[in-house]
């Protein structure tokens, strides 16, 4: 903005006129940084524009951003309400009477350029979304020929203006599913600007825990939509807010404002406005984008949407216009960019989706989705998990749609069976065991699951798994007695592996460690004789069991053996989902052994590296049993506080088989029984209150080894030839001790030195021989 501006001497319309925007008697919520892109952009660009969806608090920022600009505003701050203004004609009009020239309907473009040339002042343009390029050609020239004209305009849509400065406006921050403690929910912008408006209405509102789960609700409800949260907040006196967010399922004009402009009565109407200017091809995409569930990546839109009369080629174009008009929100995510609908506007979506498009849809959809999910669960070729589960978590909302979709037809109930068995690994890692659980049982209580029987079994396998993990040894039991009546599972090779691995988990929760593993063996050499990607994972997983069991019975050469080949596995399939796992169970091994210090190492290396929940929650446990047996009853007592917490917000109690629960529950007997009832109780409530990613901290006493830490990088392989380099041998010494070529160890030994950033191997040599 020109500095003439906010001078003095400048020639004046209106003698420190400040503004006339709209006056509010209401807090302004939040919006810090973006106040201070607007009024950035105010002061050092011509032309600013707010973007953002309706009722997402545009004129509310302009008003706030205008009033804490520097003073005076020596020609004025002047709106212009261009609400249904979409010719050059009224748009001429209406800015010609906010600057005051008289007889401002007969003004010409010519005449109001004139009359601005002189012109020091801040135009402000409300509701700019109707304009059409014509409009937006007058307001550049308007800019070029008052030369310390500043325009701030606000619009639904992008404006295509010469010099443009563009500030996105986005919803209010909303809690994430999960919080509900008040406190922390009062973190978040929409949960602040309900409890405010709530309290105008009814001044003795509080947040408190009987309803802060179902406020964090709403405010997810309505994305965080200022102006939806606004007419939410005015129903407080008369509706809970369980009865507004049930309202709102069944009513699409609800909440509904009794007062105000007929633009911002309801939602519906907001929307409405937002579709009529779309053009028809933009309509036919915004309603098939109304599929999707949360977000969606651009394959997505060019596989489900892309039949006639959209031409695939185009989808991109058509993409981009409604994010230009705020219809479409564009998450950057990682490498790639996810696209979303506001549930307003999927909402409009749907009311406007052809019935007749419908089933075609959900075709497209349950096929790109059961794609995916086979496509990123099933590779194995150097994926990061951390990677593998995030893009498990971003597709997660549609790939359950999918599976209700699917469970409708008898012709797709196969493929929803599979995508939800498929799902095993994501539920775990994630730690949403009951909501695995639920899908599950949802699938195969479906009227049409008869239909696939052989998916129907995997399934029920899949969920007896998950309920061996929550330790409810009997639901498992008889999910497992269900799946076994069915032929179809037992004849086919995989089935039979899986109904044969879960039988023995269930086995080893009731106790019966010698049968589970003579069925774990059967498993794991059903699983050996296949040969696709799907069952070399079980394959890992079977083996990773049978060590866990191998080393509680105190067998600890054969939970070697087996842990040593599913390491390999591991490696070779460059898989590492499994290795977490294998690498705990060899830490049970070690702790049942009573070598601590190695237990320790194998709990702190995991912990390192994953982001599984369920087993991050194993490892603290066994850290917990370590401090217990050295003696440090506190820092135990803490640990198990955080995996209760933990156990308890993946569904369940402890998570052990038969011998394990046997360990804990000695190990939790020893603290209570050293630290007194009390004091275990205060140090395990610290422990339960410590959020999860601050666990780390209570575990700092128990440091690993310098040598575990030299050697965290390494392979299992590279580990063991780093111990034969130590020993002196030569590259072909180990070769022949390993039964490998030669070149392969000098490779090994390349990849050493350089994790290890060493120069030759008698420095190797030195690290192994460090004290563990």
């Amino acid at each position: 903005m020109p500095s003439a501006l906010f001078g003095r001497g400048a020639m004046m319309i209106t003698p420190h006129r400040r503004t006339s925007l709209p006056r509010y008697n209401t807090a302004f919520i939040g919006r810090v940084r973006e106040m201070e892109l607007v009024k950035r952009s105010v002061l050092a660009n011509r032309f600013t524009c707010i973007l953002g969806p309706g009722g997402v608090g545009k004129t509310r920022l302009a008003a706030e951003s205008v009033a804490a600009l520097p003073d005076p505003l020596v020609d004025g701050a002047r709106f212009v309400d261009l609400s249904g203004v979409a010719e050059p004609h009224d748009l001429i009009a209406r800015i010609a009477a906010a600057i005051d020239m008289r007889d401002s309907i007969a003004v010409d473009l010519a005449l109001l350029l004139d009359y601005s040339r002189d012109l020091s002042a801040l135009l402000i343009l409300d509701s700019c979304e109707r304009l059409d390029t014509d409009c937006l050609l007058v307001i550049q020239d308007l800019i070029a020929a008052a030369g310390d004209l500043t325009v701030l305009a606000m619009s639904r849509r992008s404006m295509a203006v010469d010099g443009a400065r563009l500030v996105t406006l986005s919803p209010l921050s909303t809690p994430p599913p999960g919080v509900t403690d008040p406190r922390r929910l009062q973190e978040y912008e929409a949960v602040q600007l309900f409890v405010d408006r709530a309290q105008l209405v009814t001044p003795q509102y509080r947040l408190n825990s009987e309803h802060a789960k179902s406020v964090g609700a709403l405010c997810k409800r309505v994305d965080g939509l200022p102006l939806a949260l606004e007419l939410a907040a005015a129903w407080v006196r008369t509706l809970s807010v369980d009865q507004i967010i049930a309202r709102m399922d069944v009513h699409p004009d609800f909440p509904r404002a009794t007062s105000g402009s007929p633009r911002h009565q309801t939602l519906e109407a907001l929307t409405a406005g937002s579709f009529e200017l779309c053009t028809r091809d933009e309509q036919i995409l915004w309603t098939r984008l109304s599929i999707f569930e949360d977000s969606f990546e651009l394959a997505a839109v060019e596989h489900v949407c892309s039949q006639p009369p959209l031409d695939r080629r185009h989808l991109l174009d058509l993409l981009a216009s409604l994010v230009d008009q705020s219809v479409v929100v564009v998450d950057d995510v990682g490498s790639h960019s996810r696209y979303r609908l506001l549930n307003m506007m999927r909402e409009q979506g749907r009311r406007k989706l052809s019935v007749r498009e419908l089933p075609e849809l959900r075709g497209r959809h349950l096929e790109h989705y059961e794609s995916a999910l086979r496509r990123i669960n099933r590779s194995t070729e150097s994926v990061d998990e951390d990677d593998r589960l995030a893009r498990l978590s971003l597709d997660y909302p549609n790939t359950v749609a999918a599976v209700h979709h699917a469970m409708t037809d008898t012709c797709t109930a196969h493929t929803g069976l599979g995508m939800a068995a498929e799902l095993l690994y994501f539920w775990f890692a994630s730690g949403r065991l009951t909501e695995g659980r639920g899908l599950l049982r949802f699938a195969v209580t479906s009227t049409q699951s008869v239909a696939a029987p052989l998916q129907q079994g995997l399934a029920l396998c899949v969920n007896a798994y998950l309920a061996v993990l929550q330790s409810e040894i009997r639901s498992a039991r008889k999910l497992v007695e269900l799946a076994a009546s069915i032929g179809e599972l037992r004849s086919d090779s995989f089935g039979r592996g899986l109904y044969t691995q879960v039988a023995a988990m269930v086995e080893v929760g009731a106790g019966n460690a010698s049968i589970a593993r003579a069925m774990l063996d059967e498993a794991i050499d059903v699983y050996g004789q296949l040969d696709d990607t799907r069952s070399r994972i079980y394959l890992m997983d079977a083996i990773g069991v049978a060590t866990l069991v191998a080393g509680l019975a105190g067998d600890s050469q054969r939970a070697v053996e087996l842990a040593d080949r599913g390491l390999d596995l591991s490696e070779s399939l460059g898989d590492r989902r499994m290795l977490g796992y294998i690498e705990y169970t060899q830490g049970v091994d070690r702790w049942v052994q009573h070598d601590v210090d190695a237990a320790v190492d194998f709990g702190l290396k995991v912990l390192g590296y994953t982001r599984d929940r369920l087993l991050a929650t194993h490892c603290v446990e066994l850290l917990a049993w370590c401090a217990a047996r050295r003696g440090q009853y506190v820092q135990a007592a803490r640990l198990f506080g955080a995996a209760d917490r933990s156990w308890h917000l993946l569904g369940g109690t402890f998570s052990g088989f038969g011998r394990l629960k046997d360990h804990r529950g000695d190990t939790y007997d020893l603290c209570v029984a050293n630290l007194g009832a009390d004091e275990f109780r205060l140090n395990h409530e610290a422990g339960a209150n410590t959020p999860w990613q601050d666990v780390p901290r209570l575990i700092e006493a128990q440091t690993p080894s310098p040598k575990s830490v030299a050697l965290a990088a390494l392979t299992r392989r590279e580990r063991e030839i780093a111990e034969l380099l130590a020993e002196g041998l030569s590259n072909r010494d180990i070769a022949n001790r390993l039964t490998i070529s030669q070149r392969t160890v000098e490779t090994h030994v390349e990849h050493i030195l350089a994790k290890l950033h060493l120069d030759n191997r008698t420095m190797v040599a030195r690290i192994v021989h460090l004290p563990r």
